[in-house]
């Protein structure tokens, strides 16, 4: 590197010692570090790991990569700009590229401008005004809403951090750090993006040599999909809705599992860091085991290191300092609760720039001082209290590590119970969850379990600990074997790449057997969870949902979805009424959505006019159904029952009718109970079968639904009801979670009641019942309990159509309405009417019985 490039280099806060070395081209190490990123590649292909963006952008990091490499040191950080302005072309297109490169630049060129830094200050301050209510109103704009999150994640916090060292830093960023800074790659895929400080930025590029650099982004972005892929297994596998919270045991699975899911957080924040190893930003760690917190301070420091010394940095020492004249001690407990009550403040303007509202939930204020006070506390303890360390090799079995394993264990289960409040609707959906610790029988062999499981848990975190803290001892003394490139850290990396690359191949997993391979390919892509797609379901006819966790899966989905998304119940097409029913399509209305007209006759369904009494020589039918039988999502002629129609049609002749008719009554937002009634309003119009559509998680949809009227103090007409809910000990003072606890017991004796009432009434009038499942278009759990469900109806009565597979090897996008609407569309309802036509045609003799 010639004098010219370490110049720079001193200028950019690269130490000049052995500057030469630092950027010598090795180009073993390049294609070793190379190969582990088309393996991380193919990880990331294999095993979708975020979007497809993200695949796009991934594919750039690497060819950047390359060019990036044998650049000279000056030209290295105009590369790494151009390759974030390209990223954000490429996932954003032309126009809102343009739009979201102007607006930052402008923000940036306000920083600099040349006038007191208070009247800069201000002058953001306004701009950001401007902004936010750009964010929120519904003045159409030359660009799309998506631009909004990621815009927020560039500028929202990375801003303050700047300007804070605009006014305390004398080595100012020259142009392309300044903006590199801000259009940092890969932001654009990640609307959560750790908080990276711009002193760092600047400090920590090329500080150390390359390779090392290089193969530590490597191991990072190698640890980040690790993390996400043990999200997935806990989001998917172990995560539990606080109803089904039972017993002692499934309480512990909750807290748990709704703390593990801070792993997609972590996960995402490591692939980000790594990525930035790659160009040379050799920037801490974003976590460090923060599950093995010995106490609440260092939880604190260990989990969202960005985030803390963002906030310290900005906000702790500055108010410290001013403090510190009243006494140390005052100074820092008035600085850490200001910290905490800003986090809670600074999480709720995050939220404003994804989603577009400020939300001040009681959870995030309860968690945040909760954690505050401890913290405190935990602070205050520590400098009153004088601690010595050992040093030398730790024994796992020595005293200090054990008393550090128990005390582990304590902070963790506090965190997950403090963690827990943000799951829980209301305090008391979380006070009913805890007592069922109160009703849980206590035997003598349920606490030597956890006599003994609590043991097995003190050594086993022991043993790791104590592991962990004698290799890094033996990493300081043993300078041979240091740095992401020594042989057994290599070996390591190589090995865990490699594993995972394999595992995710069809050819690799497909040979073992069908529990394991039904394991890895149900981590092989993103889904919403059981609890997360009844949320979302919840979401769809309520605006009930609650979405601003960032652990979550659900709050990505949702943040896509436009704040008018097809608003049934807002656009005049429901009507209401003070029965068992509650609501109704209201008759002769007509919307019109992005997807088509949703247009009533004058009966109140989506449907054409129809006489009241069939004519003669006509098979009529009568669906009865939800909002994927309503037709959500797509246009009046492009239902499955207004396609099957028209097919049905011109079969009629063979079938041995002049015409056929389908009649839908299907209404957005009914639950399963919901179709006694709807049946009786369908008998009106003479029917000769009624068409029964289940369309998932049936048990727990007719339980909620019951609650819902009684919480109401809805008058319930059916006796059996009444008496189901009086031995279920439920009454309109029963919160909703204890009363879905408590109705688990009758979940399917409710349902088999249901489908009976069913086909009594239709047999009552001469009419065939046919029960069909209809798929939700979900990579989730809708559809489990099909097998129960179906044997249900067929031990009713009910002649059975199993669509299980009707979408069949169709991706999920080309039948699904949207990312964040599991509806099917036009295409998924065409596929619908298909496979209904060949099921009725192939069994005429059931369905078209004279």
């Amino acid at each position: 590197m010639g004098s010219g490039s370490i110049a720079v280099a001193r200028r950019a806060g690269i130490a000049d010692n052995s500057a030469a070395e630092k950027h010598a081209i090795s180009l073993p190490k390049f294609f070793m570090v190379l190969g582990q990123l088309i393996l991380l590649l193919l990880c990331v292909r294999q095993f979708q790991i975020e979007s497809d963006a993200f695949l796009q952008v991934f594919v750039l990091v690497i060819a950047g990569f390359c060019v990036h490499y044998f650049l000279p040191f000056a030209w290295r950080i105009h590369w790494f700009l151009a390759l974030s302005i390209a990223s954000i072309f490429l996932v954003f297109g032309w126009t809102n590229a343009l739009w979201m490169i102007l607006i930052g630049c402008g923000l940036i060129f306000l920083c600099h401008v040349p006038i007191a830094y208070r009247y800069r200050i201000a002058l953001i301050a306004a701009a950001a005004v401007v902004l936010g209510t750009l964010r929120t109103s519904s003045i159409a704009l030359p660009f799309s809403a998506a631009v909004w999150p990621i815009l927020g994640s560039m500028f929202m916090y990375r801003m303050i951090v700047y300007l804070y060292d605009l006014k305390h830093d004398r080595v100012p960023l020259g142009l392309s750090h300044r903006l590199a800074y801000f259009f940092m790659l890969p932001n654009v895929c990640f609307p959560l993006f750790p908080v990276v400080d711009s002193n760092n930025f600047r400090r920590l590029y090329y500080s150390e040599e390359r390779h090392a650099t290089y193969q530590t982004g490597v191991v990072w972005i190698t640890r980040g999909i690790i993390h996400l892929l043990l999200y997935r297994y806990v989001y998917y596998y172990l995560t539990v809705a606080p109803a089904d919270v039972v017993n002692a045991g499934s309480l512990i699975q909750f807290l748990v599992a709704n703390f593990l899911l801070y792993l997609r957080v972590s996960g995402l924040f490591h692939l980000v860091i790594g990525l930035l190893h790659l160009f040379g930003f050799a920037l801490p760690e974003t976590h460090k085991l923060y599950y093995l917190s010995s106490s609440f301070t260092d939880f604190w420091r260990r989990i969202n290191i960005y985030w803390k010394d963002f906030m310290m940095k900005v906000f702790y020492y500055p108010v410290y300092f001013r403090l510190k004249r009243f006494g140390s001690t005052s100074a820092l407990v008035w600085s850490t609760l200001l910290v905490f009550l800003l986090t809670w403040m600074l999480h709720s303007y995050q939220w404003f720039w994804l989603r577009g509202s400020f939300p001040i939930e009681w959870q995030d204020g309860v968690f945040w001082g909760l954690l505050a006070v401890v913290v405190v506390i935990n602070s205050v303890w520590e400098i009153n209290t004088r601690r010595s360390r050992a040093l030398g090799a730790v024994r796992w079995y020595s005293k200090r590590s054990l008393g550090k394993s128990v005390r582990i264990i304590l902070v963790f289960a506090s965190i997950c119970s403090m963690w827990s409040l943000w799951t829980c609707e209301s305090m008391e959906e979380w006070l009913d969850m805890w007592s069922v610790l109160a009703r849980s029988q206590v035997t003598l062999a349920g606490l030597l379990l956890g006599a003994i499981g609590f043991v097995v848990a003190v050594l086993t975190i022991s043993v790791i600990d104590s592991s962990m803290s004698n290799a890094r001892q033996q990493q300081i003394t043993n300078k041979g074997d240091r740095g992401p490139f020594s042989s057994r850290r290599m070996t390591a990396t190589v090995l865990q790449v490699i594993l995972l690359a394999a595992i995710g191949l069809p050819q690799v997993y497909t040979m073992l057997n069908a529990d394991a391979a039904n394991f890895i390919l149900s981590l092989r892509s993103e889904k919403l969870s059981r609890t997360d797609t009844q949320k979302l379901e919840k979401g769809y006819y309520e605006d009930l949902i609650r979405v601003d966790r960032f652990n979550s899966q659900l709050w990505e989905v949702y943040s896509k979805k436009p704040v008018d998304w097809l608003a049934v119940t807002g656009s005049g097409l429901k009507q209401f009424r003070d029965d068992f029913l509650q609501e109704e399509l209201r008759p002769s209305s007509r919307s019109l959505t992005e997807h088509g007209d949703i247009t009533t006759n004058e009966w109140g369904m989506r449907d054409q006019s129809y006489s009241k009494a069939p004519d003669a020589g006509s098979f009529r039918m009568a669906l009865l159904g939800a909002s994927s039988v309503m037709g959500w999502g797509v246009a009046d002629s492009e239902t499955f029952d207004a396609v099957l129609e028209k097919k049905l049609n011109s079969s009629a002749v063979e079938l041995g009718y002049d015409k056929v008719e389908i009649l839908n009554f299907g209404v957005a937002g009914y639950y399963p109970l919901q179709q006694i009634m709807a049946l009786d309003y369908a008998l009106e119009f003479q029917p000769q079968a009624v068409f029964y559509i289940a369309t998932g998680r049936e048990y727990r949809r007719a339980a909620y639904y019951l609650y819902d009227v009684i919480a109401k103090q809805i008058a319930i007409p059916y006796p059996y009801l009444r008496d189901l809910a009086a031995r279920a000990g439920i009454d309109s003072s029963t919160t909703e979670t204890e009363a879905l606890r408590r109705l688990r017991p009758y979940d399917k004796e409710l349902l088999q009641w249901l489908y009976r009432e069913i086909v009594a009434r239709c047999r009552a009038h001469a009419i065939t019942p046919v029960w069909v499942f209809l798929p939700q278009v979900n990579r989730g759990r809708w559809e489990e309990n099909v097998a129960e469900t179906v044997q249900d109806a067929k031990d009713a009565g009910f002649a059975t159509i199993n669509l299980l597979d009707v979408y069949g090897s169709h991706p999920i996008e080309q039948v699904q309405l949207t990312e964040w609407d599991f509806h099917p569309n036009a295409l998924g309802h065409n596929l619908v009417a298909q496979r209904l036509y060949r099921e009725l045609l192939d069994h005429r003799d059931v369905y078209f019985a004279r």
